[in-house]
């Protein structure tokens, strides 16, 4: 299913949180999709899905890949411009980054996959500086940004009949650490994405 088959107003109706998932893999067809919407160019002026503030694009999208159909397990650096998959390196990182979140979260090893949400911290912070409060007026807009690229996911989840479950909660420098991120890039929020454990799940919010 697509977004095209259901209104926005029906995925709007059907998002839950999800955290507990099947063992199935999910296509990667699905998971390019999940990414466009996160982030697509959706012009030939480099507009993309969702909005950014002065246009600057801070985001950057990791996927940790362990139940995708069509693609090999492993961390995978999406590119900017074309939502390619890139390779890092083989290594399943849930257990990692399981270990590096706040209290148990099970469902970060459960995932079929995981999207990461990174963002360039210091460019937006340096443009925005003379905008009270001074200093930290650019690091709001990224999460303002973070959280809008997220939604739109979440949304195309739903379309595709994933269940998806946000993970803020994580201890940042450990985090990083795992995915092997270089400064400026800092790690914003991690999607878990899988198809339900039951057709008719027990979910939150």
């Amino acid at each position: 299913m697509s977004l095209a088959e259901i209104s926005l107003r029906q995925a709007l109706l059907q998002r839950r949180t999800v955290r507990d998932f099947s063992n199935a893999a999910v296509p990667l067809q699905a998971l390019q999709r999940l990414l466009w919407a996160a982030q697509g160019i959706t012009g030939p002026d480099g507009n993309r899905t969702a909005p950014s503030a002065h246009a600057m694009h801070p985001l950057r999208l990791y996927v940790q890949a362990a139940r995708v159909a069509g693609l090999d397990q492993g961390l995978y650096e999406i590119g900017v411009n074309d939502q390619s998959l890139r390779l890092l390196h083989g290594s399943d990182l849930r257990p990692a980054l399981a270990a590096a979140a706040i209290d148990e979260q099970p469902w970060i090893g459960q995932a079929a996959c995981i999207i990461v949400i990174c963002a360039d911290m210091v460019k937006p912070a340096q443009a925005f500086a003379d905008q009270r409060p001074f200093g930290r007026r650019g690091v709001r807009y990224v999460y303002l940004e973070a959280g809008a690229a997220a939604q739109n996911l979440q949304l195309q989840a739903v379309a595709e009949g994933l269940g998806c479950v946000g993970v803020g909660g994580f201890n940042d420098e450990a985090t990083a650490d795992v995915l092997g991120l270089g400064i400026p890039l800092e790690p914003v929020m991690q999607l878990c994405i899988g198809y339900p454990a039951v057709s008719d799940p027990v979910v939150a919010d």
